[in-house]
């Protein structure tokens, strides 16, 4: 697959021949599958390299044993004219590659993608401000699938948290109602173990004894 993504002329060709509604997809699928592979920047890599590392000096590429080249020209290009249509297929075909082979395919893609026909920055920025981006066109971004990813997450946390505080709640329930009955009978024990005063007992007597002279 390198072979396929590494040839710029079939690429431009390919890229050329796009519709317009097309190109816009290719462009965003291409976006959104290197923000997936996580390829390291030109920035990064070249800060690498002034420091003597390189990525071709400890990645190794991948061994492949297909025959390419029994493969006509019009084979090829339907095959990555239905690959750039497909993120998933695009990722597929990326993720198969060394890290070294994804940047130099990253930067070439970077280069033929002017080749795409795509809407004028003018008419693109009145559509989003009218609400019209291509998230709402069933377009696959970027943009769309971190906010996506982070979703999945938080509905996940979201899953989870319930059930456990849930529990948590009923054992909290019930160890008060617990507590409190067992401080209700403590108190009824208390009451009724508790002897009468002496001078209560005196005083009743005394009354008695009053009430028998009169």
């Amino acid at each position: 697959m390198y072979r396929f993504l590494s040839d710029a002329i079939n690429l431009k060709a390919v890229f050329g021949s796009y519709s317009t509604v097309e190109a816009l997809k290719v462009k965003s699928y291409i976006e959104l599958v290197l923000l997936r592979l996580k390829i390291p920047s030109k920035t990064l890599l070249e800060h690498m390299q002034q420091e003597g590392i390189a990525l071709s000096d400890f990645v190794t590429a991948p061994a492949t044993t297909a025959d390419w080249a029994a493969l006509s020209e019009t084979v090829i290009r339907s095959h990555l004219r239905a690959t750039f249509l497909c993120p998933d297929k695009l990722h597929a075909a990326l993720a198969a590659l060394s890290l070294a082979q994804q940047v130099e395919i990253r930067d070439l893609l970077l280069v033929v993608s002017s080749y795409l026909r795509l809407p004028s920055e003018t008419l693109l920025r009145r559509m989003e401000e009218e609400g019209l981006t291509l998230d709402k066109l069933g377009v696959s971004t970027a943009a769309t699938d971190k906010v996506a990813q982070v979703r999945q997450k938080l509905n996940a946390l979201a899953r989870q948290e319930p059930a456990g505080q849930g529990v948590t709640g009923v054992d909290s329930l019930a160890s008060v109602k617990q507590r409190i009955s067992e401080l209700k009978r403590h108190s009824n024990n208390t009451e009724q173990q508790q002897p009468v005063p002496q001078n209560v007992v005196s005083l009743t007597g005394a009354a008695g004894k009053l009430k028998a002279s009169m």
